[in-house]
């Protein structure tokens, strides 16, 4: 019998470049795997085998606005399914996620450097990668996490209006709006589910905050769509046995992560496969080797890369077969400071 195979796309591109994954890649991408493998639903994922054809599901991470506009609308006509996982914050007008904000800096910001706490960072010509890559550095290792990350990015650092372009480029980073997870939750073609409420590194929160991370977001997205959410997805493939623990409680059937970390507790931990190439012959291979995929090769080769470059960017190829735990941030010591996060989207 033939194992299922749970693949994980986040942004499609708006570009018609040929060297990304965009709507007319995607789409033959899905022409590919109608062909070569049998589509099913979350719920279907435990009982899941084939004989001669692979089962496969699909996930999305984020809740990039792209997902609801191009996405969806190519699933429907193919009438596959999908499971969508939503983070809250950048579903706002005019926020965004962290790495979010940092790749939209690198991209447009014409200054020639930041200040983070007294600390001058150059961001202009040969230091400006080093640059982000030093912000990003200073604002992961800031706590609590990620209240502080944001603060400071709020107080200290230029607004988005201050440096995007005249022609709403950055709506590219934008998050679903509400009307459109509500369409999409209602849609019985597909699944949403959670995915925090800021995308912090769920290890490196106060338990508290994880704990509202966490379920602020589920019941959020449930007061929407009307419906129990019951599938989670760890922000950059970031869990322990805490957070298994805090998805237990929070009442979900599965999480799903990059690379298995759990025997005691598999349906939480379930291993995904990342696509971020436009073409079919990574895809190929993917779909053959199934959860062989070598990810800890991948893993190794990509050890070196900075915290920005482990962070999805929308539309792009990013590999969250990336370790997160190859970071070298600060340890930090838990605290019990039972506060809510400063940072819920929470109407």
């Amino acid at each position: 019998m033939i194992p299922p195979l749970v693949l994980l796309y986040h942004g499609i591109s708006r570009t018609e470049h040929p060297s990304v994954l965009n709507a007319r890649s995607f789409e033959q991408q899905i022409l590919f795997l109608k062909r070569h493998c049998t589509f099913i639903r979350p719920e279907e994922l435990g009982n899941a085998h084939g004989s001669v054809r692979r089962p496969v599901l699909l996930t999305f991470d984020d809740g990039f606005r792209d997902n609801a506009e191009i996405v969806v609308p190519i699933l429907r006509r193919h009438a596959v399914p999908g499971l969508f996982f939503v983070a809250s914050r950048h579903c706002n007008p005019g926020q965004y996620l962290w790495f979010s904000y940092l790749r939209m800096l690198e991209r447009w910001f014409t200054g020639k450097g930041v200040t983070l706490n007294g600390n001058y960072i150059p961001l202009d010509g040969p230091n400006r990668r080093e640059g982000i890559q030093e912000l990003t550095s200073r604002l992961l290792a800031l706590e609590p996490h990620p209240r502080a990350m944001y603060a400071a990015i709020r107080g200290q650092l230029p607004s988005v209006d201050s440096f995007q372009p005249a022609d709403g480029a950055a709506d590219e980073f934008a998050g679903m709006t509400v009307e459109q997870i509500q369409e999409i939750g209602n849609d019985p073609l597909f699944t949403i589910g959670a995915h925090t409420v800021d995308h912090p590194y769920l290890t490196r929160c106060d338990p508290e905050e994880a704990e509202c991370q966490i379920l602020e977001n589920k019941l959020w997205l449930e007061r929407i769509t009307g419906k129990t959410c019951d599938f989670f997805a760890y922000p950059i493939g970031d869990f322990g046995g805490t957070t298994i623990t805090l998805c237990i409680r929070a009442g979900f059937k599965k999480a799903f992560s990059v690379v298995r970390k759990s025997e005691s507790h598999p349906q939480f931990a379930v291993r995904r496969i990342g696509v971020y190439s436009p073409s079919l012959l990574p895809l190929a291979a993917k779909l053959f080797c199934g959860n062989w995929f070598p990810s800890r090769l991948i893993q190794a080769l990509r050890a070196s890369k900075s915290p920005v470059d482990l962070a999805p960017e929308a539309g792009s190829q990013w590999s969250q077969d990336a370790c997160p735990e190859k970071l070298k941030m600060p340890k930090k010591d838990l605290r019990h400071d039972n506060r809510r996060s400063e940072t819920s989207t929470l109407p």
